[in-house]
């Protein structure tokens, strides 16, 4: 008795590679998964924006045992976590098998389309057209492909007994616009890994006039402060403060210009913003010796002395010795109460003291004076500005992917794929040929398809049946109850 051999299923025959590879690919293409990384990433920038906000104290404020959360949450930077990263990473590789995964059905349908069609998908069309002609079916096709030849549409043919289906079609390319789309798409998450990861913003960068300060971070970057303006109200408010800069690149001026409140200034991927101004004074320090142990300007105004609090107050730092000198600059904002100014001083003038003394010694600028051990030399009064320093080398980035995005949608829009099939059958007193859009709810498509029957109205001096839907109230409707001539307009 002969035996039926029983051929293992397909699945496994498959090694374990190709297993594995289609268990990724399914995953990444899965509509499903794509929703939930689209959810998360969400939740992500969510929690990043807020953490800039007022909302997470307010949380802890209302809710007491939230307070740990919360101080983890303000202590978490989301956009340069490897997490955010490795999100934006999993969606651009979903795009781009999602892409790869079209390419095949794109290409076929651009360049091996069906030609032949049925009478049931015409029929069930949403907008059809049907003309009796007495011409022979191969005078109606020449004349048909000839008039959408010269509306650029591409004409295929095929015969099938002795019917004649007919596949027109123009802006095939255009199908390629998804996947510039795509390529931004990707550009635009690649752009933000870029960003998150090697990209900072500084708070607070500060530089005394006449000084250079080193932005870091592998910038190679470098802003010189050559003079701070400011203007103040009568109440002592500032109207206007203005920074003029010099931006260094590998130690070689590369841009000069001002910085003002909401007007920073941009180079390459590095932009700088105005934040505040300050004063600063500089001084020379000797020691016993005579020997040179500081020299050059301390900011001023970012503490408060105790003994005169509205005037403007710092420190020298002399790291050699281990000391602090304070420091109380003239209080010169109109707007400060006059009785907590103790000290007094006129223009020209500083107090330094040591840490603990509190009579301190009062130096004319350019007159030195003995302070403790030191020499305290008064130089000259100057200024320094506070900016913020954002750099996002993701920026050209953005741009190129912008470039595609647009240009793909542009394409995509402005160039649609315009598809026409027909049936030219043989009648007994010539031909039926039967006409249908692939344009369901586009207006634009069947703008078009009506323009081609009025062509078509013109050259054989009769209309077609026109199929609309039921109530129309788009072109149909205007096509069919339009005067005499003016449906091929």
């Amino acid at each position: 008795m002969a035996e039926t051999a029983i051929s293992p299923d397909s699945s496994q025959r498959r090694s374990g590679l190709e297993r594995g590879v289609d268990k990724v690919w399914r995953f990444f293409t899965s509509v499903r998964n794509a929703i939930y990384e689209i959810s998360f990433l969400t939740l992500l920038v969510l929690i990043g924006t807020l953490r800039g906000s007022s909302v997470p104290r307010s949380i802890a404020d209302k809710l007491p045992f939230t307070e740990g959360l919360v101080g983890r949450w303000y202590a978490w930077d989301v956009f340069r976590s490897g997490l955010f990263a490795a999100t934006l990473a999993v969606i651009a590789i979903a795009i781009i098998i999602c892409t790869l995964n079209r390419v095949p059905q794109i290409w076929l349908t651009i360049a091996h389309p069906k030609i032949t069609t049925s009478m049931g998908f015409i029929n069930g069309a949403e907008t059809a057209a049907t003309y009796q002609l007495e011409a022979s079916p191969d005078t109606a096709l020449g004349e048909l492909q000839e008039t959408l030849t010269k509306r650029r549409y591409r004409v295929l043919t095929e015969k099938v007994g002795e019917v004649t289906h007919l596949y027109a079609d123009k802006n095939r390319f255009a199908n390629f616009g998804t996947f510039p789309f795509h390529l931004g798409l990707i550009l635009l998450l690649v752009g933000g890994i870029v960003a998150s990861t090697f990209g900072f913003r500084e708070q607070e960068f500060t530089i005394a006039e006449h000084t250079r300060e080193n932005v870091g971070h592998g910038t190679g970057l470098s802003v010189e402060l050559t003079k701070v303006t400011d203007t103040w109200s009568e109440l002592g408010t500032p109207v206007k403060y203005e920074s003029i800069v010099t931006i260094y690149e590998d130690g070689k001026p590369v841009k000069e210009g001002s910085i003002r409140v909401n007007h920073p200034m941009t180079y390459g991927s590095a932009t700088f913003y105005q934040s505040s101004i300050g004063y600063t004074a500089e001084f020379t320090v000797r020691n016993a010796n005579g020997d040179i142990v500081f020299s050059g300007p301390t900011e001023l105004g970012g503490y408060i002395a105790k003994n005169n609090p509205d005037a403007p107050a710092g420190f020298i730092d002399i790291p050699l010795d281990g000391v602090r000198l304070s420091v109380i600059a003239k209080d010169k904002n109109p707007d400060n109460e006059p009785e907590l100014d103790t000290l007094n001083l006129a223009p020209g003038q500083i107090w330094v003291g040591l840490p603990g003394d509190t009579t301190g010694v009062v130096i004319e600028q350019g007159q030195p004076a003995q302070v403790g051990e030191y020499t305290v030399t008064f130089e000259r009064e100057g200024n320094f500005s506070v900016l913020q320093v954002g750099y996002n080398p993701g920026i050209p980035i953005f741009i190129i992917a912008a470039f595609f995005m647009v240009g793909g949608l542009m394409v995509t829009f402005y160039f649609p794929h315009r598809r026409i099939r027909a049936i030219l059958t043989p009648a007994e007193t010539g031909t039926t040929l039967a006409m249908a859009p692939l344009a369901k709810r586009d207006y634009s498509g069947k703008r078009e398809f009506f323009g081609i029957l009025g062509r078509l109205n013109d050259l054989w001096g009769t209309k077609p049946i026109v199929r609309a839907p039921k109530n129309a109230t788009d072109y149909e409707y205007l096509y069919i109850n339009a005067p005499a001539g003016e449906e091929s307009q």
